[in-house]
């Protein structure tokens, strides 16, 4: 068998026979040094080597390329053949497909190939044991060093998802932050605009005294001028327009206090309701959306419904007085009426 027939087998052997066969002929040489590097090789072909993994031989280009990259090598593929053509190492009509791992180690450490093939594997077997031995702990520690990285890259998988997750949660309670913000701000608007209702309120109320104590002027006036001319419809008739237009302004204003209550009344039920909405959807669905519903549910039951309550509580006041203060209208607007009704029946 030929030089470059033996080659030829030896390129055939797996990756890591390759490396032993290299290793054994140049031990004494320089290799015994470079073990634990010629296992990296053997590990990243096996690695790189997706169809056979630890029974391949040798790389296509594209994956050699690719292996050359991880080891920092600026050479190419062809230029590697073409320095193991000039040493004899490949024939000239030759033409490979696949790159084997001895190619690389003898253009690499610049060995002669003749040596390799023509090296005795058996004769020096307590330095082969001792090669193998070293080759296995290299194996060994390659393997723990690759699960101690698959572990750090889980851990660190595992933290940015917790990152992201807390970013998510900044956010959201940013969001809901803001949210309260604004219904603390809506809920002031809401009060201020209630005082200044409230005020509005005083104010017409003092206003429906003043007037209701000049209809009582107005009223005994009147029942003078009805003692007067009580037997004249037309008299009766002036009398009930009198006290409809009198009691006009004090209508305008107890429908303006209902209107400013019923206002007040439906701001409690959005807010009721909403306190009502966030409960329910907090007993139901999943965990994510009941914790968003219970943190709604809790910001929403730490406003302060005070001012609401305190508009409420002022514009019923004012309902009540404005009640009493039409109410003489609405007495001398029937008794006109009455009046009138007997006049003309008369």
């Amino acid at each position: 068998m030929s030089e470059l027939d033996k080659l030829h087998d030896l390129c055939k052997k797996t990756y890591k026979e390759q490396a032993v066969w290299f290793l054994n002929c140049f031990w004494e040489d320089f290799a015994e040094k470079e073990a634990e590097l010629l296992w990296s090789y053997v590990e990243t072909n096996n690695t790189l080597d997706l169809e056979n993994h630890e029974e391949g031989c040798g790389l296509d280009e594209m994956k050699a390329h690719v292996f050359l990259e991880k080891f920092d090598e600026t050479l190419t593929v062809r230029e590697m053949r073409a320095k193991l053509r000039s040493t004899g190492a490949i024939g000239e009509s030759e033409r490979p497909k696949t790159v084997p791992l001895t190619h690389y180690l003898l253009f690499k450490y610049g060995s002669d190939w003749h040596k390799l093939v023509n090296s005795a594997q058996g004769d020096n077997q307590e330095e082969i044991e001792k090669a193998q031995s070293m080759l296995a702990g290299c194996i060994e520690a390659f393997r723990q060093a690759d699960l101690r990285a698959k572990e750090a890259r889980e851990a660190l998988r595992e933290a940015e998802s917790a990152e992201t997750e807390a970013k998510a949660r900044e956010a959201e309670a940013k969001a809901s932050e803001e949210k309260a913000i604004q219904r603390d701000n809506e809920a002031k608007a809401a009060e201020a605009d209630a005082v200044a209702k409230e005020q509005a309120a005083k104010a017409r109320e003092a206003e429906a005294v003043e007037r209701e104590n000049e209809a009582k002027a107005s009223e005994a006036e009147a029942k003078a001028r009805e003692a007067d001319a009580k037997s004249t419809e037309e008299q009766a008739i002036q009398r009930e327009a009198a006290a409809k237009e009198a009691e006009k302004p004090f209508k305008e204003a107890h429908e303006e206090v209902q209107k400013a209550l019923a206002d007040v009344k439906r701001e409690e039920d959005e807010y009721n309701g909403k306190i009502a909405d966030a409960k329910k959807r907090s007993e139901e669905g999943g965990v994510v959306q009941r914790n968003k519903a219970a943190n709604e549910l809790a910001q929403l039951q730490a406003e302060d419904p005070l001012p609401l309550r305190r508009a409420k509580i002022t514009l019923e006041s004012a309902n009540k007085r404005a009640d009493k203060a039409r109410a003489p209208f609405e007495a001398a607007i029937k008794e006109a009426v009455a009046a009138r009704t007997a006049a003309s029946e008369a």
